[in-house]
């Protein structure tokens, strides 16, 4: 048999397409080009985009007449939780659960336009791989989970007195779309292994939330030393959970490059 019979989770070429009659949004002159415009597409990316009365039939690709429909380019969603189901507490479902029931997700962000999404929090590579041929879903970039200090935003553990039985070795713990690292040790190696699982970038929480029971939003999370401990050493792009002007302020100081939220500047 020829190599790829054997192989059926590699994913098909894709289909070349004409589309004619198309209006195109144009978002960098916020304006539509003018006419009907025609649209080639081989290999799965677009090669041209011209007037429909300039462009000549061609029977060995497919075309479609979109009849005056609108196209435009693929919007992008720079913060999303791809694995907060929604209607559901994402903390009480198993990874195998959630992972089933986010395939609906993807595929819906696909269908509203969204073409590339930012997940910041519970989405992983394999998602992200998964998305390249298994499932329908745009782009995904991601950064595995999230880190918060005990008592911090995304510190889902429950609060006991003399320390909850649940928080697992070392102080830490991974539940829905976080997990929870204390000290400068447990940063680096909850970092670390983030980035060994494939994470395109870490994020971490700096300051209270407003979905969350235990930190109010004017606190400030985790210490310069844990911070900075994570800027120097992963060499990678971090970015902040942050709301207030203090909590922005101490990501910034201590080498952050990102800022999640940031409304109450």
């Amino acid at each position: 048999l020829p190599r790829l019979a054997i192989k059926p989770w590699i994913k098909a070429p894709p289909e070349d397409l004409i589309l004619t009659n198309a209006r195109v949004v144009q978002p960098s002159t916020a304006s539509l080009l003018s006419g009907n415009q025609t649209i080639l597409i081989k290999n799965g990316k677009i090669v041209s985009v011209g007037p429909s009365e300039a462009r000549k039939s061609d029977d060995d690709i497919k075309t479609v007449d979109l009849k005056g429909a609108y196209v435009c380019p693929g919007l992008i969603d720079c913060h999303v939780h791809a694995t907060a189901v929604p209607g559901v507490k994402v903390q009480l479902l198993s990874h195998e659960v959630t992972h089933g029931l986010l395939t609906s997700t993807c595929a819906a962000m696909l269908l509203r336009g969204f073409t590339t999404v930012r997940d910041t929090g519970g989405a992983s590579r394999r998602i992200a791989l998964a998305i390249e041929g298994l499932i329908q879903g745009p782009r995904l970039i991601q950064c595995g989970k999230a880190l918060t200090d005990g008592c911090g935003h995304g510190d889902s553990s429950p609060g006991v007195s003399g320390g909850a039985s649940s928080t697992g070795c070392c102080g830490g713990h991974a539940v829905g779309l976080s997990r929870v690292a204390d000290g400068v040790p447990e940063v680096l190696k909850a970092a670390r292994e983030e980035l060994k699982a494939g994470a395109d970038f870490i994020k971490i929480m700096v300051g209270g939330g407003v979905a969350s029971e235990t930190d109010a939003i004017e606190t400030i999370q985790y210490t310069a030393e844990e911070i900075r401990a994570i800027t120097t050493t992963c060499r990678q792009m971090v970015t902040a959970h942050a709301y207030t002007v203090d909590a922005i302020r101490h990501a910034i100081d201590n080498g952050v490059l990102g800022i999640e939220h940031g409304n109450l500047i």
